[in-house]
């Protein structure tokens, strides 16, 4: 009796094909399964197949469908599988067919060991998998890192490892904007750098285009294992931020003997919650700030260099530790000028990220005595509210006071600076360089500041004068700039001409220079 059919798929885990007894054709076919001459199963060729039906086979039911039982094919050696029919063992068209060893980890590998792991165990086999488990992935992750480049000898300048709290992104805010301009900074200046952020996740895309080496899960769980795994491979370590200061700055100098430390404060922390307690009173927050200074201090004292973007910050610094060991280092920023004409643009904006405490309060400062000073001063002006985390509380101050808008987080801080004619910062306290003022400066946009707003960046003329300490004297300021043009101009022209000076990258990598010069 002839069989007709055809084995069509077979893999580790199934077997598809179909079968037909020509003298018989519209009676099911019984089939059994061997694997290298052991019978391992039997199936009936009883399924609907279209395809059959279109060849016109029969009544098409003569598809079969096998999956193979656990264990019964070997992964690591080749084998033979035969399909034949029950009865005569006649063998089907297109077997018997081999399976090759595996050699890749496929899904049906992936699946057998699942398995295998999963079959009870006593105490001592199991710990004897796990031992071997983890050995394999460490091998994998330490594998994985070295052709990410982290390998010391795939690299000829000398290695940099920038620590921060989390991954940064780019126009988020203002201490992610100075850690990227810091590491590209770096990079100029001849270090291959490898970033890795405390909490090992984020998404890396933008800073390895950039070329920059990153440590994240899987491959490492911790910055501590970045620091043992790959000890002595850095030249120069700069921990920013006091959280990662404290936490690192020991295991730096243990694992990376020789590598000059870099601590860049950021803010002075302790500065910003010293004059937040004073503002609002509050004894708790004052121990807070003492405590504060005593950690950023310390970090201080064990840095080889300490880098602070304010001038105000680094006089204060140097009366507690050499004067020579601190560095002002800004972030670069490059100018960027609206060219939407004076007249086409109308009101201000304040702009910030309002999780940040010092953010809130200037914006209640502004609603309630700012705005209310400028609308006695002349004709209404609108005020925009510009940042990400909005509080409700807030917006709910807004309506209260007619010309105050809540626009809250937009994608590119170009649009606002192309409808409003100046920005503002009303801050109470707070601590370090400002991103808000120069992202406005660097606009073209002149930024009225109170002094806390303006500290640590030493404003020229005319733009000096644009800082004022009480509600009347911000909206004195804010009415001139609206109203006269060439004052707006003038002051533009100086804000983009400081922004040129200060803060191009050529000049962030000569400050930058005497921080690390001694690693290099």
């Amino acid at each position: 009796m002839v069989l007709r059919g055809h084995v069509d798929w077979l893999s580790r885990r199934q077997m598809i094909g179909w079968a037909q007894d020509a003298a018989a054709p519209d009676t099911p076919v019984s089939l059994f399964i061997s694997v290298d001459g052991r019978v391992v199963g039997r199936c009936l060729a009883d399924r609907p197949r279209e395809d059959l039906v279109r060849e016109g086979i029969g009544h098409g039911r003569h598809g079969f469908d096998f999956t193979f039982p656990e264990g019964v094919l070997p992964a690591l050696a080749r084998c033979t599988v035969a399909v034949r029919r029950e009865g005569d063992g006649a063998v089907l068209p297109g077997s018997p067919r081999a399976l090759d060893p595996i050699t890749a980890f496929d899904e049906d590998l992936q699946a057998r060991l699942a398995h295998a792991l999963a079959e009870p165990v006593d105490y001592a086999e199991r710990d004897r998998r796990l031992v071997f488990l983890m050995k394999e992935a460490q091998r994998l992750r330490q594998a994985g890192a070295d052709d990410a480049g982290m390998a010391p000898e795939l690299s000829s300048r000398p290695r940099a490892l920038v620590i921060d709290t989390v991954m940064p992104t780019a126009g988020r805010d203002a201490g992610s904007n100075a850690i990227l301009s810091h590491v590209r900074s770096l990079q100029r200046l001849g270090y291959a750098v490898t970033f890795a952020p405390a909490d090992m996740v984020g998404d890396a895309t933008a800073l390895e285009a950039e070329g920059v080496r990153c440590c994240l899960s899987p491959w490492y769980v911790t910055v501590e294992e970045v620091l043992r795994r790959h000890s002595g491979a850095f030249a120069l370590v700069y921990l920013h931020r006091v959280d990662t200061a404290g936490r690192y700055t020991q295991l730096v100098r243990d694992t990376q003997r020789g590598a000059r430390l870099v601590y860049s404060v950021a803010d002075l922390h302790h500065l910003r919650t010293a004059r937040q307690a004073e503002v609002e009173g509050r004894v708790d927050l004052a121990a807070y700030a003492e405590h504060l200074r005593f950690l950023e201090l310390t970090a201080a004292r064990s840095a080889d260099a300490v880098i602070t973007h304010s001038t105000v910050e680094a006089a204060l610094l140097r009366r507690h530790i050499p004067a020579e060991r601190v560095h002002v280092v800004p972030w670069a920023v490059a100018p960027n000028p609206t060219t939407a004409p004076f007249g086409q643009r109308r009101g201000l904006a304040f702009i910030g990220g309002y999780r940040h405490k010092p953010n809130v309060d200037a914006a209640r400062y502004l609603i309630e005595a700012v705005m209310p000073a400028v609308a006695t001063s002349g004709p209404a002006i609108l005020c925009l509210l510009v940042g990400s985390d909005i509080p409700e509380n807030l917006r709910a101050l807004a309506l209260t006071q007619p010309g105050v808008e809540v626009i809250g987080q937009v994608p590119d801080l170009a649009s606002v600076f192309d409808g409003v004619r100046l920005t503002v910062a009303p801050l109470a306290y707070g601590a370090g360089v400002k991103g808000k003022v120069l992202d406005s400066l660097a606009a073209g946009v002149p930024c009225v500041c109170t002094p806390a707003a303006a500290e640590g960046i030493d404003l020229p003329e005319p733009l000096a004068r644009l800082v004022a300490d009480t509600s009347v004297g911000l909206a004195r300021s804010i009415m001139a700039l609206h109203q006269d043009e060439g004052l707006n101009q003038a002051c533009s022209e100086a804000g983009l001409a400081y922004v040129a000076e200060r803060f191009g990258e050529g000049r962030i990598d000569d400050l930058m220079r005497p921080a690390v010069e001694r690693a290099v």
